[in-house]
C-alpha cells in the first residue's frame, strides 16, 4: 500500500493543511496562491540637465518613476458551511475546503469590486440546465448557485465533492505608478539641501484585494466561500487594507508625500 504525505505547510489551498477529497489528494494539484505568471517593473531616472540661473533654480533638478504591472493572482472556492459532501470535514474549523462545480470560461467569474451575483434555490435558469441529475437539482434547491456572464458555478449533488480544481478563478492584476520629483540645491562644496514631492499610485488606479490566499488577500470573512452570498468573490478592499497595512502597503489609493534632506 502507497502512503502519502501532506505537509500541512505547504501550499493546500489558501494555507489550509487538507485536501478536499483525502483519498485523492492529487487532485489538489494547481497554481500556487502566489504564481504571477508575468510581472514587467520598469524604474526610472532622469536628471534634467541643468543651467547656471539665479538660486539654482534651473539646474538640480530629477525626475523618478517605478511602474509595477503584475497579472493576476489565484483564488479559488473553499466552502466551509454548506458539508454537501457529508464528511463533515467542511465545518470543522481551518479544514473546510469543499468546492462547487463550474461550467463555462473561469474569466467570466474574475475577481473585482462586487461580488459575484447569487441566485436563490432554483431561480436561474442557466443553473437549472446544468443541474442533470435530481441529486444535483436537490442540492441546487438547497443551496442556490452562482452566476456571470456565460457562466455558471452550482453545489455539486448532495454526499459528492465538486468538480473544480483548486485555485481555478484569478483576481484583477495589480497596476501602479509612482512618481517623484527632486531638486537639489548645493550648499558649498559639502553641503546639499534636496526637495522632494513624491506620488504613490499617481493616476489614482483602483487595486482590488484577491477574495482570499496569495499576497495582499483576505483571510478571513467569506469572500471565497461560496456559502456566504453577498461576499463570494468579492475583493472588497485595496490590497494594503486587505493585507491589514494601511497606507505604507501596496495597492492603495493615491498617496502624497514631501520631503527635505539635507546630503553631508
Amino acid at each position: 500500500m502507497r502512503q502519502v504525505y501532506i505537509d500541512p505547510n505547504w501550499d493546500f489551498g489558501q494555507g489550509l493543511g487538507l485536501p478536499q477529497d483525502s483519498a485523492h489528494p492529487g487532485r489538489e494539484y494547481a497554481s500556487s496562491d502566489f504564481d504571477i505568471r508575468n510581472r514587467f517593473t520598469l524604474s526610472a531616472t532622469y536628471v534634467i540637465p541643468g543651467k547656471k540661473s539665479v538660486a539654482q533654480l534651473l539646474e538640480g533638478w530629477q525626475i523618478n518613476s517605478i511602474v509595477t504591472l503584475d497579472s493576476a493572482q489565484p483564488w479559488g472556492p473553499t466552502d466551509s458551511g454548506t458539508d454537501v459532501s457529508g464528511t463533515g470535514e467542511s465545518r470543522v474549523a481551518s479544514t473546510g475546503i469543499e468546492r462547487w462545480d463550474f461550467f463555462g470560461n473561469s474569466a467570466d467569474f474574475t475577481s473585482g469590486p462586487l461580488p459575484a451575483p447569487f441566485f436563490p434555490g432554483t431561480s436561474n435558469p442557466a443553473c437549472v440546465a446544468k443541474a442533470t441529475t435530481p441529486a444535483m437539482m436537490q442540492s441546487l434547491g438547497f443551496f442556490g448557485c452562482y452566476a456571470k456572464g456565460g457562466s455558471v458555478m452550482i453545489p455539486p449533488a448532495l454526499g459528492s465533492f465538486g468538480t473544480m480544481g483548486r485555485n481555478f478563478f484569478r483576481d484583477s492584476g495589480f497596476r501602479n505608478w509612482d512618481f517623484s520629483v527632486a531638486k537639489s540645491w548645493r550648499l558649498g562644496e559639502r553641503f546639499t539641501a534636496q526637495f522632494r514631492a513624491e506620488f504613490f499610485n499617481i493616476l489614482n488606479h483602483p487595486n482590488f484585494a484577491n477574495p482570499f490566499g496569495g499576497q495582499n488577500g483576505f483571510g478571513t470573512g467569506g469572500f471565497n466561500d461560496p456559502s456566504v452570498p453577498g461576499a463570494f468573490g468579492c475583493g472588497c478592499s485595496t490590497p494594503d487594507k486587505a493585507a491589514a497595512n494601511p497606507v505604507i502597503g501596496s495597492g492603495g489609493p493615491r498617496a502624497t508625500q514631501f520631503g527635505l534632506k539635507f546630503l553631508f
